[in-house]
């Protein structure tokens, strides 16, 4: 195996010499305050120069649904060329649309997509499905009101990261099932499969019924007795991502489905490398190929 880019090592080796526990100890709003320090800290957003941001709250299943509507540098309605609808990472537990935003940003300016940012209630206060629900409440009203983003006549997909992945990846599911088109799906080192996940974030996701929710394809998209029919898909992981295996089992999936791919693999990168441009020439660099395959499946 190539060795962790020395960027992303040295970062893991000041939180580890800095004595700040891990990031899934405590409670919610512990963990939440504590990965808004290490972000701050050890890996601060990239700089990037933004178009028009726009408050959105959209109805949700047990109430307001807060996002941000991001749109490409230099663009309006109009000019766009896609609308695509993004959950943020954090284990389920911690992100908020303050700490994704510049993976908007990114997106919107590299692919000329408007890209909504979804708010989402999060565990362990809100365990499994509140989110997903969230999440399929978002993707059904953006398809509803696609006049106000690119319009009626042009792509809409589903993005997110790790467990945003997740929930991209069972909107794609969902879409289809519900005669909904997407024209692509964007995963960055999505969680695809909780069903052996012993792990403290699957259960305090989880909740409860863990056991049984972990079945469900909503909390786990490969568990789905068919892939076949969902949208292309562009998914990218490092290595040294502890997903790896999972994305690598999902891909095997993918693949034997006839689900358009592309796949792009990391030597050097691992998990959350979308979120280390700031400190990382390499992963800057993943991020704007994996950004160019997407703007490759919206425009044609």
């Amino acid at each position: 195996m190539a060795p962790l880019d020395p960027a992303i090592a040295d970062y893991e080796r000041r939180w580890k010499e800095s004595g700040i526990p891990g990031l899934y100890e405590g409670s919610g709003p512990e963990m939440r305050e504590r990965a808004r320090c290490i972000r701050a800290l050890l890996y601060p957003k990239p700089q990037l120069p933004a178009g028009r941001i726009e408050a959105l709250t959209l109805p949700g299943p047990a109430g307001a649904l807060d996002c941000r509507v991001i749109w490409p540098r230099d663009r309006e309605a109009g000019q766009v060329v896609a609308t695509l609808v993004y959950y943020h990472g954090g284990g389920f537990i911690v992100g908020d649309l303050d700490s994704h935003e510049a993976h908007c940003i990114r997106i919107a300016n590299a692919t000329g997509a408007v890209v909504v940012n979804v708010g989402y209630r999060l565990a362990p206060e809100n365990p499994f499905p509140a989110g997903i629900e969230d999440a399929w409440a978002a993707l059904r009203w953006v398809h509803a009101h696609r006049e106000r983003f690119a319009g009626k006549d042009r792509p809409l997909a589903v993005g997110g990261d790790s467990a945003g992945g997740n929930f991209a990846a069972v909107m794609a599911l969902q879409a289809r099932d519900a005669g909904i088109e997407l024209a692509a799906q964007f995963l960055l080192y999505p969680a695809t499969d909780l069903r052996k996940d012993e792990s403290v974030v699957a259960a305090l996701y989880l909740g409860a019924q863990r056991a049984s929710a972990a079945l469900d394809l909503r909390a786990s998209p490969a568990a789905a007795p068919s892939l076949a029919g969902i949208a292309p898909v562009v998914l990218g992981v490092g290595v040294h991502d502890f997903l790896y295996k999972d994305n690598q089992a999902y891909v095997a999936a993918l693949r034997a489905a006839g689900v358009p791919l592309i796949l792009r693999e990391f030597d050097h990168l691992n998990h959350g490398f979308f979120s280390y441009t700031a400190i990382s020439k390499p992963c800057e660099i993943a991020a704007e190929l994996l950004c160019a395959d997407l703007k490759g499946l919206l425009t044609g």
